[in-house]
């Protein structure tokens, strides 16, 4: 009997769970099965209205195997643990009004502190965006338990807008708990530069939120011959540099850019251009649907989805991390979100989902 099917599934159950629901074959007008055949990892079937009665046991296997393989799918989505692209590892939690936290380890890195998750708390830079308490609510807890583990002062950065505010927040808590929260706390402005280490400098970027607020640019600097002196055999070049001759220019290269909360106007905006070239943009995709439409995404400082693919044309990074979801949606519905975007980026397309839960489970 040949069966024609809408039904598309990525994994078909093994030939025992087939051979289990189909145990008795002259019942559904099924020859008895041959070990010998391999089974095909595509099978379409129609719906099941379409099917007669006496197809019902095959379509309860199909069924069941595609319920097995979306738990299967859904588990493995909860239980990951951060994602690994362009030489990076991207970890934390994104939870829109909830809380917000993304760690880059290899650049011991944390931006935002909406609560103080245990390995924030061993990034020894930290970049606040905005002063927003799921943004900001684990900035004393953070000082304080890198305090209580013997880790050096941490180094924090903030919008100059908020610094003074900041230590006011930080003084009120020294007050109440009698402890030393040591920090260097840096008020770093869009057009200023501060060096992490040799090779490696940050760069505030402007945002659009409904309160003062900036993103960072993190770069690598590598060193890159004048042009004056290219045309030199290497010996040459070896002379000039004993002597003490500058041969070098200082090339920045964007690698990391992270937004917080922003509208859309921050893709239109010329300053982003170094942000929309780094290998990795993490940014908001706060509302996915209809549900909650453009107007009011913009309305409370944030980005549709529909937003991102109107202006995709501008996104010349290399991955694109979406946050930032509202807390409304699962995993599901942020993977789905995820496909209607992809075809329209080069950039590869991924979500952060910690703490989001699946449908399935």
């Amino acid at each position: 009997m040949q069966i024609s099917v809408a039904t598309v599934i990525p994994k078909v159950p093994s030939f025992t769970t087939f051979y289990q629901f189909t145990s008795n074959p002259a019942q559904h007008g099924l020859k008895k099965p041959n070990h010998g055949l391999s089974v095909q990892t595509h099978i379409n079937l129609p719906a099941p209205c379409a099917v007669k009665s006496s197809s019902t046991g095959f379509l309860s296997a199909i069924e069941r195997a595609i319920e097995e393989e979306e738990y299967r799918k859904a588990r493995a989505e909860v239980n990951r643990q951060g994602i690994n692209i362009e030489g990076y590892s991207i970890e934390g939690h994104s939870i829109g009004g909830h809380e917000t936290c993304v760690i880059v380890p290899q650049l011991k890195a944390a931006f935002d502190i909406g609560r103080c998750p245990s390995k924030a708390v061993h990034q020894n830079f930290l970049f606040i965006t905005h002063a927003h308490l799921d943004h900001i609510g684990g900035l004393p807890m953070y000082i304080a338990t890198r305090g209580l583990y013997g880790l050096k002062p941490p180094t924090v950065f903030v919008p100059p807008s908020i610094k003074e505010d900041v230590e006011k927040l930080l003084d009120v808590h020294r007050s109440m708990s009698q402890v030393e929260l040591n920090l260097d706390l840096i008020a770093l402005d869009v057009g200023e530069t501060y060096e992490m280490r040799n090779d490696l400098v940050v760069r505030p970027v402007r945002t659009h939120h409904v309160i003062p607020s900036q993103g960072y640019v993190i770069y690598s600097v590598r060193k890159k011959l004048k042009k004056q002196y290219i045309h030199l055999q290497g010996k040459q070049i070896e002379k000039l540099k004993k002597s003490g001759v500058q041969i070098t220019d200082s090339v920045l290269c964007p690698e990391v850019a992270f937004t917080g909360d922003t509208t859309s106007d921050f893709y239109l905006d010329p300053r982003s251009a170094d942000a929309l070239r780094a290998k990795v943009l993490i940014t908001e995709a706060t509302f996915l649907d209809d549900n909650c439409g453009v107007e009011h995404a913009r309305e409370h400082g944030h980005t549709h989805l529909y937003e991102i693919m109107e202006h995709a044309q501008w996104i010349r990074n290399k991955t694109l991390v979406l946050t930032h979801f509202s807390p409304r949606y699962n995993i599901e519905d942020i993977r789905q979100g995820v496909s209607k975007l992809q075809p329209l980026v080069s950039a590869k397309v991924v979500a952060l989902t910690e703490g989001f839960k699946s449908m399935h489970l």
